[in-house]
Formats: structure tokens, sequence, C-alpha cells
């Protein structure tokens, strides 16, 4: 395993938090000719399963639920959902690492895909309100458009992180 030095470690976390505040900026913002708010994607989901799946940032439990806690502060209806979310999505990318060998980028966008739907199975579960009555079209879009920021944010990482 090649360690990485401490300048590309700083750049890491360094794009990490400027991603971070962009996804609470945008979390809080609505995008122009989208009026209903549960449309809106999931930035902080799109951002922990793009930066698990690229094994950037050195996210580890501690940090993923210090993360968790403070989207809950900002983004969520309960106070550790989402801490509970990304140990989800960190345990199932680490459960299908070893199980399976992911080579190809149509294997990582399939886990990508299968991630960012587990988290919103989870987040669904653990919300207040445990609406069961969610429209499917709307679950798929709301999916859709977290796939496309989850897009996004690994274009981004694989720009301005060399490999």
């Amino acid at each position: 395993m090649i360690k990485k030095t401490i300048i590309e470690q700083k750049k890491e976390n360094t794009l990490f938090i400027i991603l971070f505040l962009t996804s609470l900026i945008l979390s809080n913002l609505g995008i122009p000719g989208i009026q209903d708010p549960a449309i809106m994607p999931n930035y902080f989901l799109a951002l922990i399963v793009t930066f698990i799946l690229t094994k950037r940032g050195d996210l580890n439990l501690y940090k993923l639920v210090i993360i968790g806690l403070i989207v809950d502060l900002f983004a969520g209806q309960l106070l550790g959902q989402y801490g509970l979310i990304f140990i989800g999505i960190y345990f199932l990318a680490f459960i299908v690492n070893k199980i399976l060998i992911i080579n190809s980028e149509k294997q990582l966008t399939g886990l990508s895909i299968f991630l960012i739907l587990f988290s919103f199975f989870i987040l669904w579960a653990s919300s207040k309100s445990h609406d069961i009555f969610m429209s499917f079209n709307l679950l798929l879009l709301q999916s859709i458009l977290t796939f496309f920021a989850y897009l996004i944010f690994r274009a981004i990482i694989n720009r301005f992180i060399s490999k």
C-alpha cells in the first residue's frame, strides 16, 4: 500500500472541507426551476460516497460521526441520523471491497448507485415522519439528482487531486 505524503493529505482534506462547505450552501439554496424542496439532491450523501469510494480524505469512523453530527445540526431531522448513514456507507463499501474486486468504472458506478439507494433507505427508515407513502417518482428523481451530484464531486476530485 502506498503511503500518501503530507502535502497530498493536506490537499485532500482542504478539498473535502471546501466541498463540504459548498454542499452546505447548496443544500440550503434551491435549484432554479425546482420548486419542491423534496426533489433536491442530497449533496452530503453524494460527497461522502465520493470520498469513500475514491479512498480520499482519510475518512474513518470517528471523522464520519463528527461530520454526520455537523450535517445533522444544519440539515438533519434527528441528531445522529447522518452519522448512522455515513457509517453504514463506510461499512457497506468496506464489505463490498473485501468480497468483490472493483476494477472498472462500471463496477464503481454500480456500487455508487447501490450506496446512494442504501443511504436513502436508511434516511427514510430513520426519519421522524416515516413517510411510507412517498412517491416513487419523487424518490427516483431525488436519487438521480444525488447521483449527478456524486458524478460532479468525483470529477472535481479527479481534477484537483492527481492520482
